[in-house]
């Protein structure tokens, strides 16, 4: 391995000091580290500074230095140059990264090849707007809409043509199985191995003693359409990012992406270990 790439957020890390640890650790292996360009007035930091997209091109791996928020952040970019991704966990649960901060072993472990590249399937959410304009975003763990300034929506749920369910609710998410340990599983929503495709609908706040989320196979194209007469617009978010804001007329169809998300795992490291210990507590 020649080229790593390192990915910081800089809330998790704004002294820079993890960044200068793990840049020394791999420069001391022999290995080329590449890193944002923004980064290039920092002190102490050797490094090849490149743009994000030739850091993706270049690396033979990226190293996202934060949390699972930063892993979500890079992770749709990395999948479209097939990059793998390795967390490094600067912050709390972590349930997506492979490392803690003060854990030197994992260098080691990485330039010997101790790991594996999974391939989780993505979402692909694709705005169309009563205009007739279309967007598009892809996203690993979920795509979620809610209502505008916290206000509860009407919500129809289409699956494959047919309308399955409609929802009096604060929003829904629509989730892979690596997603189904995030948003979903705080409103309710089953824990699905990563191992399984499969599309999770989880209601946000229903208003009703009866809803319940619905598990779907990976092929489904899910729409999601709301009715304006509680919310006159609709946020739209892809693993937490901002995507748009829904106006009467706009609707939301969800499907699996072409494309699928390089995350690496260290071989040391056990699915039902990872929930029982980041979510125990």
């Amino acid at each position: 391995m020649q080229n790593i790439g390192i990915f910081v957020n800089r809330h998790r890390d704004p002294d820079l000091s993890a960044t200068r640890t793990a840049v020394r650790a791999l420069a001391s292996r022999g290995v080329s580290v590449l890193l944002d360009e923004q980064l290039k007035s920092e002190p102490a930091l050797d490094a090849c500074f490149v743009s994000h997209a030739e850091m993706l091109e270049r690396s033979d791996l990226i190293m996202a230095l934060g949390g699972d928020g930063t892993i979500l952040q890079i992770i749709a970019d990395a999948a479209e140059y097939d990059t793998p991704v390795m967390g490094i966990n600067l912050g709390h649960l972590g349930f997506l990264t492979q490392a803690e901060k003060d854990d030197a072993e994992f260098f080691d472990k990485i330039l010997s090849g101790d790991f594996t590249v999974s391939r989780p399937m993505m979402l692909t959410a694709t705005l169309h707007q009563s205009s007739g304009k279309t967007a598009q975003r892809n996203a690993l763990n979920d795509i979620i809409l809610r209502g505008n300034g916290a206000k509860m929506i009407s919500l129809e749920v289409e699956v494959n043509g047919t309308v399955t369910n409609r929802y009096l609710a604060d929003g829904i998410i629509v989730a892979t199985s690596t997603g189904s340990t995030a948003y979903s599983l705080s409103c309710g929503g089953p824990i699905v191995h990563q191992a399984l495709d499969c599309i999770i609908l989880t209601p946000i706040c229903p208003h009703t003693l009866k809803s319940r989320c619905i598990v779907i196979p990976p092929d489904a194209s899910v729409v999601l359409r709301f009715d304006p007469s509680y919310c006159l617009e609709a946020d739209l978010k892809a693993d937490g990012n901002p995507m748009a804001q829904l106006k009467p007329g706009d609707y939301v169809e969800i499907t699996r992406a072409p494309i699928k998300a390089p995350l690496v795992t260290l071989n040391d490291r056990n699915y039902f270990d990872v929930v029982r210990t980041k979510l125990s507590d």
